[in-house]
């Protein structure tokens, strides 16, 4: 008699067909949902906005005066007998007192109140004009030293710092000749070139006349060109359109 092949184990057995399952010792319940309401009666819907509204809108308890701080009443007054603006102040009024310490106490952030050196430092406007003004001065006179400085010929004999720490006034004084000497060199390069425009206006004069002297030999008429004229300081200039007597 033949043998029977050895049973097979139950994890080696597939899951899809439901017939090489093992029957389960106890059969399986149905799943059933289990629903809960909040309440069996269902609200009434309301027939206008004003209902919707006042659903919607939480239950505010007012406030009892027996719990409010007595330096927030609901009416505060408003102090305008002092200061410059009018403004809003809770509590009583501030006394003399009061304001005298609130005018000379020092608060953080803030001015330097009165009485004390920085507030008569930042008040004091003849300090700020002397600060002003002297610095204006100083920037002044070292632009003018440094313009000096460098359009000067004379630059070679200008006194250094040095001899000015340690002789300051025969410094002073080589200084005073070295802008002494600038000066009549600008005076002299000014003269020569007021001289240079008036021998050419004088040479321009000169050839005017020749030209009119030549026209009356050959007995025609010298008719000047309408596009110059002659100033009063002898130079031929071209004439320029003006507009309104103002621009050129």
């Amino acid at each position: 008699m033949a043998s029977l092949p050895p049973p097979i184990p139950r994890f080696l057995l597939p899951r899809g067909a439901t017939l090489l399952r093992p029957y389960p010792r106890y059969p399986l319940l149905p799943l059933t949902q289990h629903l809960r309401n909040a309440s069996s009666t269902s609200n009434p819907k309301p027939k206008n906005l004003s209902e919707v509204l006042r659903q919607k809108k939480p239950a505010t308890l007012a406030q009892p005066d027996k719990y409010r701080p007595p330096s927030h009443g609901k009416r505060a007054p408003r102090s305008t007998d002092w200061g410059e603006t009018a403004s809003k102040v809770y509590g009583p009024k501030p006394t003399a007192e009061d304001r005298e310490r609130m005018r000379t106490k020092k608060y953080p952030n803030m001015m330097a109140p009165e009485g004390t050196f920085m507030h008569w430092f930042l008040h004091n406007r003849i300090i700020h004009i002397w600060i002003t003004m002297g610095t204006l001065v100083t920037l002044a006179i070292a632009a003018w030293y440094m313009d000096f400085v460098s359009k000067t010929p004379y630059g070679d004999l200008i006194p250094s710092k040095k001899d000015f720490l340690r002789h300051p006034w025969e410094t002073s004084n080589r200084f005073i000749d070295v802008y002494k000497m600038h000066v009549a060199h600008t005076s002299q390069l000014a003269y020569e070139k007021r001289m240079k425009k008036t021998e050419d206006a004088e040479k321009r004069k000169q050839y005017r006349m020749a030209r009119i002297q030549e026209a009356e030999e050959r007995g025609e008429e010298y008719i000047e060109d309408p596009r110059y004229y002659i100033g009063e300081d002898g130079v031929r200039r071209r004439r320029v359109k003006r507009w309104f007597g103002i621009w050129e």
